[in-house]
């Protein structure tokens, strides 16, 4: 006898068929329901938007040029650099710390995809909240300075300035996801955050305490003097040109991002 048909019931959805929407929502979900995250976003925004109102436009007794003023205003750019990459790390160290990461690749074992969408998100938050912090540092602080002098100090469309403005925001973006990458790939949140520190603001100072002057030609590699050179708050005494300095951060970000790939899809949960 022909075997029995089975009956007929709803199927089971196949975690391997998740769409790319599906992923990003679901990474959207956990980065928004982490209390850690709004705490660090709201430390980011505060230490960018409140350095320019209430500390750069009255560091210079003679009005600066327009571009020295808009860098002035983005210095709260290198403090909140360390919140979002402490946000980065933790996207992936967070789930290797808890264990939510043999959950997350069950639903999603297309690892890549699971790569994908978290850089995809959290890109994406990192590159819309820096770019309006910065721009609004830009403005605040324009506008406390007329308060107090009276006369207005820039706007965009001076020399340089929107590069100065938008630079400061889009390496900001960049180095957060440079820390989200690290983090897939270190996945241990203590070892991972003492790296970043060490990468971003360590090892900078040291070498520039530590060293003479005509040897510190290559602190313009670091990731830090790299970004800076696009906003003109590179701290090497030969910096790169704005662009070239942005491309050389991009591409650190990059092997990371590769790297992380690489280990997300060879090494154990």
């Amino acid at each position: 006898m022909a075997a029995a048909a089975p009956a007929a019931g709803p199927r089971m959805p196949v975690a391997g068929n998740l769409t790319v929407t599906g992923v990003l929502r679901s990474e959207w979900t956990k980065l928004r329901s982490v209390r850690s995250t709004w705490w660090l976003l709201a430390t980011a925004v505060i230490l960018t938007v409140g350095v320019a109102v209430f500390v750069s436009p009255g560091a210079t007794p003679v009005k600066p040029a327009p571009y020295t003023f808009a860098r002035n205003t983005e210095y709260g750019s290198l403090l909140s650099q360390l919140a979002l990459l402490v946000l980065g790390v933790m996207v992936f160290t967070g789930e290797y710390q808890s264990g939510l990461i043999r959950a997350s690749l069950s639903v999603v074992p297309r690892r890549l995809l699971l790569l994908w969408g978290k850089l995809g998100v959290f890109g994406a938050v990192a590159l819309a909240l820096s770019i309006a912090t910065s721009v609004a540092a830009f403005a605040l602080g324009e506008l406390a300075q007329r308060a107090r002098s009276g006369h207005p100090h820039a706007w965009f469309g001076d020399p340089q300035v929107t590069r100065i403005v938008l630079g400061a925001g889009l390496v900001l973006a960049v180095t957060g996801i440079f820390g989200l990458a690290l983090g897939a790939i270190i996945r241990n949140t203590a070892a991972g955050l003492s790296t970043i520190t060490a990468v971003f603001f360590v090892l900078p100072l040291v070498f520039r305490i530590a060293l003479p002057a005509s040897d510190q030609g290559f602190l313009r590699f670091l990731p830090s003097n790299a970004g800076g050179a696009l906003w003109d708050a590179a701290l090497s005494p030969t910096s790169m040109t704005p662009w070239t300095g942005f491309a050389l951060l991009c591409g650190y970000t990059a092997a990371l991002v590769a790297v992380a790939a690489w280990r997300l899809q060879h090494g154990d949960a």
